[in-house]
């Protein structure tokens, strides 16, 4: 879309000193996605300091039919957060700590806080803020509810969605909804809030929110666990489970090829093992008390009844870090090895192995020589699926074969009752996929919704919704 001078004039006006931004150089970081698949283009980044100027903003966009991208941290993974001519608007300067309700076990704050300052207010109250994002130092908390981030720790606490438990939000009409209830019980109709988490900023602005925390455990006991095949993750998923229940917070699926890039790649970063095996799973225990040796007598028994080839406990916090550390390269080691074809794709935990082993023989079918990355939050049964190419040099690019193998992985995600996208949304990159996922009654109850909440289609209207 183009803006007039005047409506440019009236926008910065609005925003006021610091609340606006127009010089390529400023504008620069907003409108490139750091895994360098989108390169945007804005006439203005406006850069509101509090909801009541969000919704002056907002309420002039409407009356004029200017289109707006949200922003958070702009770490999006599917092009949902990059404008391509709609004013930009960003939540940085959103990101105040309201609150901190110790006996309710609440924290209060704005969309632009990061989530790593969630992460400290909380521990510093004695409490857990159970989300865990390798990004967590510049995602912010309007985008992870807007995207519904999930992470690490959904296995025992579940995805942003789960932790939510109020929400403020700027309306595409620019009026300010407040619903920052801590309540945990609240049947009074329909829950509104579930309406704007995970929509990707179509419906509205997210201001502020009230997230749900946890006791911060006692002790954590991490271990690195080598196994022979996929489908064993599986079943040490499961001996775990039943011998420590909701102790297990983390469970993560990792390949040798993982290993190895991430080794070759990533600067800092040792193999916990001296061998190399087909697969890994990093194992995480949240303990209280007095905890004994528990992951310890557990990961023995596994080693007994053959679940597992190898093991190494974590002897410290530092040696726990670490293992974390190289689990969270997996994604960064790629670059560098091609441009790769990612796919974020969930299925029932019982189908993950068949997953992988279905989407590898489909995307070699294609592309005999491509390397495979599968890994990911196998105990919910999030697998980021990433195929590179057999090199980093063009020639090996997939070309036209790309689109192929992506429809390839994603039926057959859809064939196990899996989804295309777990965690990080559909944006703009997968609009065209999810028409095969939704069914048309389903399609049409979402637009319904875009109508009713953002009638004049401002509201990030290249997301979502196939044209």
């Amino acid at each position: 879309m183009t803006l007039s001078a005047s409506q440019i004039d009236a926008l910065k006006a609005l925003a006021g000193p610091g609340g606006w931004l127009d010089d390529a150089g400023s504008l620069a970081p907003h409108l490139h996605e750091w895994r360098d698949r989108w390169q945007g283009r804005t006439p203005l980044l406006l850069r509101p300091q509090s909801t009541q100027h969000t919704a002056e903003l907002v309420r002039y966009c409407a009356g004029q039919g200017i289109a707006i991208t949200p922003q958070g941290g702009n770490t999006g993974l599917v092009g949902g957060q990059i404008p391509q001519g709609e004013v930009l608007l960003s939540t940085a300067r959103l990101n105040r700590i309201r609150a901190l309700d110790k006996a309710n076990a609440t924290l209060t704050l704005e969309a632009g806080a990061t989530l790593a300052a969630a992460r400290a207010a909380a521990a510093e109250a004695g409490l857990a803020l159970p989300l865990s994002l390798a990004s967590e130092g510049s995602a912010t908390i309007g985008g992870v509810l807007s995207t519904n981030a999930g992470g690490m720790e959904v296995l025992r606490h579940g995805s942003a969605r789960a932790l939510c438990l109020g929400l403020e939000a700027v309306t595409a009409r620019g009026e300010v909804w407040r619903a920052l209830s801590g309540l945990r019980k609240d049947n009074s109709g329909y829950d509104l809030k579930q309406l704007f988490i995970g929509a990707e900023g179509t419906l509205g602005v997210i201001t502020a929110a009230v997230l749900r925390l946890v006791p911060a455990p006692d002790a954590r006991q991490s271990a690195w666990c080598a196994l022979p095949d996929a489908k064993s993750a599986i079943a040490l998923l499961s001996f775990l489970r039943a011998r420590c229940g909701d102790m297990v917070s983390r469970f993560e699926l990792i390949p040798q090829t993982g290993i190895e890039l991430a080794l070759k790649n990533v600067p800092g970063n040792r193999a916990p093992l001296d061998a190399a095996f087909p697969w890994h799973v990093l194992a995480e225990l949240d303990l209280f008390g007095t905890p004994g040796p528990v992951l310890e007598e557990a990961l023995a028994d596994a080693l007994h009844e053959g679940l597992i080839s190898d093991a190494v406990l974590a002897q410290s916090a530092a040696q726990a870090a670490d293992f974390l550390r190289l689990r969270e390269s997996l994604s960064a080691a790629q670059k560098g090895e091609g441009a790769p074809l990612k796919h974020d794709i969930s299925v029932p935990v019982s189908a993950v192995a068949r997953f992988i082993g279905e989407a590898s023989a489909a995307a070699r079918a294609l592309a005999p020589r491509c390397r495979i990355l599968a890994f990911g939050h196998v105990g919910d049964g999030n697998v980021h699926f990433d195929i590179l190419p057999a090199s980093p040099r063009p020639e090996d690019a997939f070309g036209a074969a790309g689109a192929q193998i992506t429809d390839a992985v994603q039926a057959c995600a859809l064939s196990l009752g899996g989804s295309i996208s777990a965690e990080h949304g559909i944006g703009i990159m997968k609009k065209r996929a999810l028409l095969a996922q939704k069914s048309p009654l389903e399609m049409d109850m979402m637009r319904a919704i875009k109508a009713a909440l953002d009638p004049h289609n401002i509201m990030n209207p290249r997301v979502l919704f196939q044209d």
